[in-house]
Order: structure tokens, then sequence, then C-alpha cells
């Protein structure tokens, strides 16, 4: 079931490997027997995706095929879903839904008034204007644009025509952002991308409200540059100065007790 987020745990190092910036991740919906993973060193012009067999060939660096996109990618903040990647296509504020199995772009389609190319970029900026993630209600994006005076936007989005469904301003501003994570239809935001970070704002899809939080985040290499959460694990996947990483999460559940003697 779903939870208010109450604590990070601290980090556990997956692996060192790669240049100081990208992102590494697992698919969120898929069976719990698949555990293949994805990475995408980088954050600007890539179009090299290698899909490992499971975490343990990930951890030795085996086992492993390579995807070439038609589209290379901005920033990091790409995510699998359901055998998808989705990302930002460079130079663009166009959402690509690239499909694994048939290697092969299944949509594209430009966010409507989105900042892109370094214009509303997380603290850390490498292009990371346009962020895509994923929780126990599906697909997000996190973005923001002129009208809204570059404070951060997030989207409900279809899977299947990456068409926005409905959008929420948080009134945070994207660039005081360091990286930010949907869990349970909340948005939370992290301080910064260096250390000393925490998470310090949520934003709450169903009732449009906010609160300011202080969960303490260990930022162990100092220099974040992809946060993401998978429902499918309750674990944050995390692209730290050249190191993944993942954090185990504490969601506080309320149980509704009305009418029980």
């Amino acid at each position: 079931g779903c939870g208010k987020l109450t604590g990070v745990s601290h980090p556990i190092t997956v692996r060192a490997s790669g240049s100081r910036f990208g992102s590494w991740m697992s698919d969120t919906v898929t069976p719990s027997a698949d555990t293949r993973v994805w990475y995408m060193d980088g954050y600007y012009k890539g179009r090299r995706v290698l899909e490992f067999r499971s975490l343990s060939d990930f951890v030795s660096g085996q086992n492993f095929v390579q995807h070439l996109l038609p589209h290379p990618w901005a920033g990091t903040g790409h995510v699998v879903f359901n055998g998808s990647l989705y990302y930002n296509k460079f130079q663009s504020n166009v959402a690509v839904r690239y499909h694994f199995r048939s290697r092969s772009v299944l949509v594209q389609r430009s966010l409507p008034g989105a900042g892109y190319n370094n214009t509303f970029p997380y603290s850390w900026g490498g292009f990371s204007d346009i962020d895509f993630m994923v929780d126990e209600n599906g697909l997000w994006v996190v973005y923001t644009t002129n009208q809204n005076a570059g404070n951060i936007v997030v989207s409900k989005m279809d899977p299947h025509t990456l068409e926005v469904l409905r959008s929420w301003d948080t009134g945070y501003p994207k660039r005081s952002a360091g990286e930010s994570f949907m869990i349970c239809g909340v948005l939370y935001v992290t301080n910064s991308h260096l250390a000393g970070a925490k998470i310090y704002f949520a934003y709450h899809t169903n009732t449009s409200s906010y609160e300011y939080t202080d969960i303490p985040f260990h930022n162990q290499y100092s220099h974040i540059s992809m946060l993401d959460y998978n429902p499918r694990e309750r674990v944050l996947y995390t692209w730290n100065n050249g190191h993944q990483l993942v954090y185990n999460v504490t969601l506080f559940h309320v149980i509704n007790t009305a009418g029980d003697i």
C-alpha cells in the first residue's frame, strides 16, 4: 500500500563506473523475476543504452546487450516502464518512448511550453530540464515553463500516447531543486545536489497542496545527478559522482480504523 515518506536509509553502493553524470534503472512494473538493469552514461547527446541481464551482471559489468537510440538524449531523467524507455530528445522538449523489444520509437510528442537545453534544469545543470518518473500511480514528468515562472510543474502522462492528462504547479523553483522523485502521488524535492542535501519539500497531487519537510538524505559522494524511485522494489536509484547507489525508503501507512470495534 501507499504511504508518506518518513525516512531514507544510508546509501548502498552498487557499483562505481562511468562518468560523473548518468542514470541507471530497472523496469518499474515487470515481474520480480525480471532483474534487468539499464545503464546510460553521460547527460547529453548520448545514444547508447546498455541492458544487463541481472543486477549481478551489472555489478560485474558482464552479459549486456546494447541499444542504439535513434535520437540522442538530454539530461538524466529517463525511466524504464513496462518494457519502454521514456526520455527527453536532445535539444528539444520532445518526449520519446523507445520500446526495447522491437528496438523502435513507438511515439514521440512535444511537451507544450516545456523549457529545454538548460533553460530550467535542476541546480546541477546537465540539461536536466525534463525528468520522467514512475510511482504506484503510473508515469509522470517534471519540468517547467515560462508561464509557470520557472516553478516545477508535475504532469501525469499517458504511457501509451505521451499525452499530458493533468498538471500541477508546485510553486517550487526548479533551479533551486537538487533532484526530485515521486512516491504515491507525492513529489519529493531535495534542496541541493551537493553534500548536506535533505528532502526539503513535498507536493501532494491528490490535494494540490505542499509542505516543507526535513528528511535527512546522506549524499555520500557529494554530487547527485539522478534520483528516481522504483515502486516495485521500494528503493531510490541514484547516480552520484560516478557511483551507482540505492537507498531504501520508509513509508508511514495510515490505517483507517473507522468502524472497527
